[in-house]
């Protein structure tokens, strides 16, 4: 499981830096613009999971148990809310008044740190279980 985690989240931030350096890269000249900013956003958690899967790849199995079992609910539920939140499908852009886009980036950011502290929070009591 270890390897699955890691190798899949290699190929979760390559797939980040190609869509964000699309022309570079040669995948889109133009015309895709709408497309890659609902899609791109969504790669921006998988450096994150990169980090603490490598972090636990090289340790007690005892650890990467104690992570996985928080990491394989938090992850889905952020990947599916920031599909839901890049999707743009919740705002109304016909209101006078439009604050809904004011709130997206700072669920995103609190997503993010209740994962990262999460997982150092279960980490360490992996390290602290094993002895």
């Amino acid at each position: 499981m270890k390897k699955i985690i890691l190798v899949g989240s290699i190929i979760g931030t390559i797939a980040l830096y190609v869509l964000f350096n699309t022309r570079e890269v040669g995948l889109c000249v133009s015309g895709c613009d709408d497309w890659l900013d609902k899609t791109q956003d969504n790669f921006l958690f998988f450096p994150i999971i990169l980090t603490f899967s490598i972090l636990t790849h090289f340790t007690k199995p005892q650890v990467f148990k104690s992570w996985w079992l928080f990491a394989r609910i938090a992850i889905p539920v952020i990947f599916i809310v920031s599909v839901i939140i890049n999707l743009k499908l919740h705002h109304n852009s016909n209101s006078f008044f439009n604050m809904d886009n004011m709130f997206d980036l700072p669920i995103l950011i609190t997503m993010y740190l209740i994962f990262i502290i999460g997982s150092v929070w279960q980490i360490w009591k992996g390290y602290k279980n094993r002895s």
